[in-house]
């Protein structure tokens, strides 16, 4: 497990969080940008959040297909390259 301050782009991890929609999802695959810190609606409530972007393609842009949103205090699973 990593904690998100240890994260750097082209990392292999697994995520659990939530989407655009504030639907649970779990994405694993590359950390193709750094992660961002975010204001965001939590459960209803406006939270300090982070934003990851993680793509099967390590090539991949940052988009709103492939980001998901945790909370600061998640760990992240790091997979094996």
């Amino acid at each position: 497990m990593k904690k998100i301050d240890d994260l750097k782009a082209g990392d292999h991890i697994r995520v659990a969080g939530h989407d655009t929609r504030g639907w649970d999802v779990t994405r694993e695959g590359y950390l193709v940008a750094e992660p961002k810190r975010v204001k965001t609606q939590w459960n209803l409530k406006k939270v300090d959040a982070v934003r990851l972007h993680v793509d099967q393609d390590p090539a991949a842009g940052p988009t709103r297909q492939n980001f998901v949103t945790i909370l600061p205090d998640t760990e992240v699973e790091e997979l094996g390259a």
